[in-house]
């Protein structure tokens, strides 16, 4: 509940991008894939993947079903991320008539 003096912050647009790959017509973002690396056989589960994409992730051997619930890292994950032509993110340059660090306010969504 906002005080009777707060007035809420103003929205604002970002634009997100997420690398990922479309296995079998799933999307699988290799961030997800990068923490499913984390998790072996004895760690607790990941529990993060939809259904769909736990199916597809243990029908290509990149997880393993955990003993609980959940996944786990499978022998396929770990070339198939070397695999991908992946380059970190780099900022842009800002956009003229901006001020870098501040985006403008959006007016009219």
């Amino acid at each position: 509940m906002w005080p009777d003096t707060a007035m809420p912050s103003p929205l604002r647009n970002r634009l997100v991008v997420e690398y990922g790959v479309d296995l079998d017509g799933v999307w699988l973002p290799i961030a997800m894939l990068r923490r499913l690396a984390t998790h072996g056989p004895w760690d607790r589960p990941f529990t993060e993947a939809t259904a769909d994409q736990e199916r597809v992730l243990v029908a290509h051997s990149l997880a393993d079903p955990h003993n609980q619930q959940g996944l786990h890292r499978g022998m396929g994950l770990t070339g198939f991320l070397d695999a991908i032509p992946f380059e970190p993110t780099t900022p842009f340059p800002a956009v003229p008539g901006e001020q870098p660090g501040r985006p403008e306010e959006t007016t009219g969504l």
